[in-house]
């Protein structure tokens, strides 16, 4: 259960598989990916709003809609679904 941000940037480390494609071409960037935590942990809606190359976006978005449920976004005590954009580094070394 990832609880940002450092649970997950380990999460995203761990789980990122560069694209061949895009490293055989040499195409890095940074993509933003908005998603909602729904109010039991789970992650659904997951879009992409920054694009970088199809790729690219299409790892992100598999990476993001394969994380562990979190603990969901409290209001008033009770869980509520949050909606979040991350941005997510693809980067040759």
């Amino acid at each position: 259960m990832p609880s940002p941000p450092y649970d997950m940037i380990q999460y995203l480390s761990n789980n990122i598989t560069y694209p061949e494609k895009a490293h055989k071409k040499g195409i890095q960037g940074r993509v933003a990916i908005s998603f909602i935590v729904n109010n039991d942990g789970s992650i659904t809606d997951v879009t992409v709003v920054q694009p970088v190359s199809p790729d690219i976006d299409a790892e992100a978005v598999r990476v993001i809609s394969t994380m562990p449920k979190w603990r969901p976004g409290r209001q008033n005590g009770k869980p509520v679904s949050v909606i979040y954009t991350q941005p997510i580094n693809f980067k040759l070394n």
